[in-house]
């Protein structure tokens, strides 16, 4: 088999064995760019013909086809091309276009120096523009875009990369070139005046953000992005960070608060007061600091008490990720999850980026020892793509990332030997003893008597406050003395000193009783109470014990720890506990009975959840299952690993029927994985998990994939359960899809349950609506309505919301009232998607009943929230919203930007109904204020504007529109 190269960035080019072969001009050439613009799928005869002859066709097209393919074999080997049922296909070959793909995906996840060597690669394939003379042929014409697209991504990712490794003059050349081609690129605008500016040209940096406003404004009546806008400032101002200092995301102009509740740090914090002021000044003055040290010696404490002066000093939102309990593969989606984020699975790191940029954060990942493979490499694309993100990390090791500034975090001070009572009562590891001690015996104190005991103590625990607070807890019932003639023996039999020994040491006092429970407690994937604790052991044949108490004496050994949140008590095992007790479970031969017993509870707890969905209050339903979303994680993945899907369909089939909760990314994932190997197992005791799965897989967006889940959950159901739930998902995919009729197909199979009466005839009120059928669409909703308060909060939220859109057709005010109601009802029972569209809508109402005051402001509120939950799709539609409110407001050239922006977006959805002629006229009414060239240069900016700017486009403009009210 020869070795084949292909080259499609610039003209067509064939090497075999490393000599350029010539392929002829004309037909074999265009069949073969149409094979490789199909990116190695099948493209059928008549494709393949119309791209050789187009409408000229030869007497036998057929025949002549595969004399052309005769022909091109023969330049590219026999089996390069071979003919399958779909068509043809290419089979071998290396093509440049993928090299330059793949360095440009490995790119995004290294530091500015080595991500530079590869973009400097990829961007060198390039020989012209791509597929050459059949780059606008109908079969090229997307690939060729696409792929130069990512070519003008490249050269400004290239420039920032040279940026930031001190290299303005070279990054100035290539911007140069992009801008004499692409003048209105608003990122290479930036780059290019930063540049300058480092360049030692700032005259010359001035003079070109000035020219580019004016021309942006005389040609486009645009004013620059908000970015853009902010950086003359900062020249003038000289505040712009050294070059060598940027990170790629550095919107050289870049630029909700609250601390997040984490740790209890209700207990004193001793000995720490000169590493706080450190480590807030280290994180003030760098972009990634990791707080090192051993288990136990108290980096995640030191964090905690830092937040609030970071907060202060640093300013911006601070988000905790607490990686703990995050599982290899799982790091960016606890990160996503964290910030309140919903990305696809296939973009999390892109999806973080797009966020962070437009919203920087303090980000503290907290114990991110066991996943350095994954947090270095995150670390580095956000920090390098987002140059106004901070990142403050705690680890036993260093992430490994270019531009970190370790902080290492030693043990607490020990007493000096020989030294006075008073003298070594002040050292730091003493007086954290004494004050845990006391505590628990508030007349304990540091006596002559008992000095040499305690110090002795400290120095066995070495100075670890974990362990210090481990050794207290049994000093308070036992007395130092008793504490340290078992703690030495103990000690002896484990490697001496360090944290592992004395968690050891203090298991080993437990009755057996205690033990077995502390070993159970560490299958909890997050803080749990008492009652989950007796849940969980009730699934336990093995158990006899008094579990209430059990665990009252751990939390009296300082093995537990206990905090009092909204929902009540709360218990949660102190990380190198669950470790040690962890490993003692699996050593025991009961892990796989302790995690069966597990899942069976988290099936107990959701389907009570499920069953109070409709008759309990709504916001206590929806906390409740929130509060349990990291259980049912840890339960299906359990479930799945142990092959037991039963059990699995079980908890996502409860899940799944509460209505209108939003699963986090992992959850979510996790459902569909359970959908899918139910799949191959098919079979009644699965189907609903398969129904729940093709559900999840329709709001992920791959319809297709929805649609046959739905159809085998469908056929395997034996139950009105699962048959309703896949009839759902059936529906919804079809809705999404656009295809109307089917939807209402499904959704009046759906209302024939009395349950779910109410349900289905508030999605058959919307599809009505959308169709301009009023009367049965007011049918349906009054319907919807008078079923919803039986239906549950969540679905009463939901008919007033389809009510609303009803209502909006003929009596604004009244349909304006039910959104309004819909919307504040869902934000109390967290039904997300139901916020959202009640809000667009009466948004829209807004705009249309021309009452721009109370438009604007929740137009505010919608981007902040789109942007946060990554609803792209909603995003555009709420841009062609905000173009007819600017068109009323004669910002003609604003109004075309983001209907452009919004008609070139691929996941925006296409207006449907009155819409249609709506946008239509926006349109031809825009094209008669600027003239057909200027709505098309406008346009072409738009699709090229990145959609994270587009939405910080549409906030200043709402912002502008606002103040002028």
């Amino acid at each position: 088999m020869p070795d084949l190269r292909l080259g499609v960035l610039g003209a067509l080019e064939v090497h075999v064995d490393g000599q350029l072969r010539e392929i002829p001009a004309g037909r074999q050439r265009a069949v073969l760019s149409c094979l490789l613009a199909h990116d190695g799928h099948p493209v059928s005869a008549d494709a393949l013909i119309e791209a050789a002859w187009g409408s000229e066709l030869p007497d036998n097209p057929p025949k002549a086809l595969r004399t052309v393919l005769s022909r091109l074999r023969s330049h590219l080997g026999r089996d390069a091309i071979e003919l399958g049922p779909a068509g043809y296909r290419l089979t071998v070959g290396a093509v440049d276009a993928d090299e330059f793909v793949e360095l440009l995906e490995r790119a995004g996840s290294l530091d500015a120096a080595q991500a530079g060597g590869l973009l400097g690669r990829a961007l060198a394939l390039w020989r012209g523009p791509a597929f050459g003379e059949y780059a606008e042929a109908p079969c090229a014409r997307p690939l060729a875009q696409h792929l130069e697209q990512l070519r003008m991504d490249a050269v400004e990712a290239h420039a920032s990369a040279q940026l930031q490794t001190g290299e303005p003059g070279a990054a100035v050349a290539g911007l140069e070139l992009l801008l004499a081609d692409q003048p209105f690129r608003e990122h290479a605008v930036e780059l290019l005046v930063t540049a300058l500016y480092h360049a030692g040209r700032q005259t010359e940096a001035l003079q070109r953000l000035r020219d580019y406003r004016a021309v942006l404004a005389t040609e486009l009546g645009l004013d620059p992005a908000p970015d853009l806008a902010a950086l003359e400032g900062r020249i003038l101002g000289h505040t712009l960070p050294p070059a060598g200092a940027m990170g790629s995301g550095e919107s050289p102009g870049s630029g909700a608060s609250g601390l997040p509740r984490w740790l209890d740090t209700s207990t004193a914090f001793i000995g720490r007061e000169d590493e706080l002021a450190d480590l807030v000044a280290a994180v003030a003055r760098n972009q990634v600091t990791v707080v090192t040290g051993p288990g136990g010696v108290g980096k995640s404490r030191l964090v905690a008490e830092a937040l609030s002066a970071l907060q202060a000093e640093v300013g911006g939102p601070i988000s905790v990720t607490e990686l703990a309990p995050v599982r290899s593969g799982g790091a960016a989606a606890a990160v996503a999850d964290t910030l309140g984020l919903r990305p696809d699975a296939a973009s999390v790191t892109d999806d973080l980026v797009e966020f962070l940029t437009a919203v920087p954060h303090l980000l503290v990942l907290d114990n991110c020892e066991h996943l350095l493979d994954e947090v270095g490499p995150i670390v580095t694309t956000v920090t390098r793509r987002c140059g106004d993100v901070r990142v403050l990390a705690t680890s036993r090791r260093r992430l490994g990332v270019r531009a970190e500034l370790q902080v290492p975090l030693g043990p607490l001070r020990l007493p000096e030997q020989g030294a006075t009572t008073g003298v070594q009562g002040s050292a730091a590891s003493v007086r954290l003893f004494g004050d845990r001690v006391r505590r628990l015996r508030p007349s304990f104190a540091l006596t002559a008597d008992n000095t040499a005991e305690v110090v002795e103590l400290c120095r066995r625990c070495d100075g670890l406050p974990l362990a210090l607070e481990l050794a207290a807890s049994r000093t308070a019932t036992s007395g130092t003395a008793e504490v340290l003639d078992r703690l030495g023996a103990d000690l002896a039999q484990d490697e001496p000193g360090g944290l592992g020994a004395v968690v050891a040491w203090s298991a080993r006092l437990l009755e057996p009783e205690q033990r077995e429970l502390l070993d159970c407690l560490s299958v909890f994937a997050a803080d749990f109470s008492a009652e989950s604790v007796r849940g969980v052991v009730a699934h336990l044949d093995s158990w006899s014990g008094d579990a209430t108490s059990a665990l009252a004496e751990l939390v009296e050994s300082s093995l537990v720890a206990h905090h009092l949140s909204g929902s009540g008590s709360r218990h949660r095992l102190l990380e190198m506990v669950r470790v040690f007790a962890a490993r003692s479970l699996a050593e025991s031969g009961r892990e796989q009975e302790v995690r069966a017993a597990h899942a069976a509870w988290v099936r107990d707890v959701v389907t009570g959840i499920r069953a109070d969905w409709s008759r309990v209050d709504g916001a206590e339903v929806s906390e409740r299952l929130g509060r349990c979303s990291a259980e049912v994680v840890g339960a299906l993945r359990w479930a799945l690993d142990a092959d037991a899907l039963a059990l699995a369909s079980d908890i996502t089939q409860a899940v799944g029927r509460c209505w209108h909760w939003t699963p986090g990314l992992a959850l979510r994932d996790l459902m569909i994985e359970v959908g899918e190997r139910g799949l191959l197992t098919a079979g009644p005791d699965v189907a609903a998990g398969v129904a729940t799965g093709a559900f999840c897989t329709g709001e992920r967006g791959d319809l297709v994939r929805a649609h046959s889940l739905g159809k085998a959950a469908l056929e395997m159901s034996r139950d009105p359960d699962s048959t309703a739930i896949a009839q759902v998902a059936l529906a919804v995919a079809a809705m999404y899809s656009g295809d109307l009729d089917t939807s209402a197909h499904w959704f009046r199979a759906v209302s024939a349950q009395p349950e779910l009466i109410g349900e289905g005839n508030t999605s058959l009120a919307l599809l009505a609506c959308y169709r301009d059928d009023l009367a049965s669409a007011r049918d349906h909703a009054a319907v919807a309505l008078a079923a919803g308060p039986s239906a549950g909060d969540h679905s009463h939220a939901f008919a007033r919301y389809a009510a609303g859109e009803v209502e909006a057709r003929t009596d604004v005010a009244r349909g304006a009232e039910l959104l309004a109601e819909a919307a504040a009802e869902a934000d109390r029972v967290d039904a997300e998607q139901v916020s959202r569209v009640s809000r667009i809508a009466l948004f829209a109402l807004l705009v249309r009943d021309r009452r721009p005051a109370d438009a604007m402001p929740l137009g505010l509120r919608l981007c902040a929230d789109l942007r946060r939950v990554g609803a792209w799709t909603q995003v555009w539609t709420l841009l062609r919203m905000l173009a007819e409110l600017l068109t009323d407001h004669g910002r003609w050239s604003d109004a075309a930007f983001f209907l452009g922006a919004a008609q070139a977006a691929a996941s925006a959805p296409p207006p449907v109904g009155a819409d249609i002629e709506r946008y239509a006229v926006v349109r031809a009414l825009l094209s008669d204020h600027l003239g057909a060239s200027v709505l098309g240069q406008i346009e072409v900016l738009a699709a090229g504007t990145p959609r994270a700017q587009v939405l910080s486009r549409a906030e200043r403009v709402l912002t502008d529109l606002a103040s002028q009210a």
